[in-house]
């Protein structure tokens, strides 16, 4: 064996003890490796989602408290704090915009990177999730007066698009060409993600509603928390401790990453095909803790002799820690 072998072997060694050693809250797939951001949480309180922003950092829901949060899990100060205690839904960013949305009065508010000019847009009772499609249009899942759950195009004001859902709200994402997908939870009979035609939603907008049987039905699923798409159209979904992948045209649902823990919130970033999830009910030494993991494809083996340096001095410096999840 060469001494390029011998390297590439190493490095590649290395990186999974790095991946191991500071990683234990995910498992993840062959060819990835795995990022936690750790960080510390108020007694008694819940991270309810998070986005990333274009920094490369976090921006988190935690208890009252919409916060920024580093990738080496330092809290900044709060961006937006509400005065009484909500249930948070949804974080998104998009462009130069935070946007959150919390379910205990349905309000859903916008401000910029740095917390300036909050405004609330308006109310939808019981929002689960927002999402956009390439227009730049906000579309909501939520379930107003729990009178059964709809999905809303969303600008201040809520009209509804799809209704006379089964279950509980669900995740929305938008594929490539703007078709509308969803995912039903806890549905009678079993849940599904449901794709609904671009030209039938857009029809939608400001004239009637479409209901379930206009979705057509991509896969039979486990109920879900939330649901992205990457860039090959591949569908990736959380439910319970597993991230599930649906290929891009396939029927059937995959188990692609999984965790001890109950994985929610899922992020994905095209720009590397990486995703982000949030790991709830994690603890570290015993105390409750927010957790979002990343796993990251694997470098190329260029790549890894090009920081086979930096790789070594990180190893030196990991330490195992204690790590667990609270019983589901």
């Amino acid at each position: 064996m060469n001494t390029k072998c011998r390297l590439l072997l190493a490095c590649a060694a290395l990186l999974l003890m790095v991946g191991q050693a500071h990683a234990a809250y995910v498992d993840a797939p062959v060819g990835y490796t795995v990022q936690d951001t750790v960080f510390p949480i108020p007694y008694a309180w819940s991270v309810y989602g998070f986005d990333r922003l274009p920094s490369g950092n976090f921006v988190a829901f935690i208890g009252q408290d919409v916060v920024e949060v580093t990738k080496a899990g330092v809290v900044g100060a709060p961006l937006y704090s509400f005065k009484d205690s909500v249930y948070g839904s949804f974080v998104k960013v998009r462009d130069s915009t935070i946007y959150f949305g919390e379910s205990s009065n349905g309000a859903i508010w916008s401000m910029g990177l740095d917390g300036s000019n909050p405004a609330m847009m308006g109310t939808l009772g019981n929002n689960y999730d927002l999402e956009f499609n390439s227009l730049g249009q906000a579309f909501v899942s939520a379930n107003p007066g729990w009178a059964g759950q709809k999905l809303f195009f969303f600008d201040g004001a809520g009209d509804e698009v799809v209704t006379g859902l089964s279950g509980y709200s669900g995740p929305l994402a938008f594929d490539a060409q703007d078709n509308l997908l969803y995912e039903t939870a806890y549905a009678a009979g079993g849940d599904s993600i449901l794709r609904f035609d671009e030209a039938e939603v857009a029809g939608a907008i400001g004239s009637g509603s479409l209901t379930q049987a206009d979705g057509q039905v991509l896969a039979s699923v486990n109920p879900p928390a939330d649901m992205e798409m990457d860039a090959l159209g591949n569908v990736f979904f959380t439910s319970g401790g597993v991230l599930y992948r649906l290929l891009n045209g396939s029927t059937a649902a995959t188990a692609f990453a999984s965790s001890e823990c109950t994985l929610t919130t899922l992020r994905c970033n095209p720009s590397d095909n990486s995703f982000s999830m949030l790991v709830g009910g994690a603890t570290d030494g015993g105390n409750a803790v927010g957790v979002i993991s990343t796993i990251v494809p694997v470098p190329e083996p260029c790549s890894l002799i090009c920081f086979a340096t930096g790789l070594i001095s990180l190893a030196g410096t990991c330490v195992m820690r204690r790590r667990k999840c609270l019983p589901r």
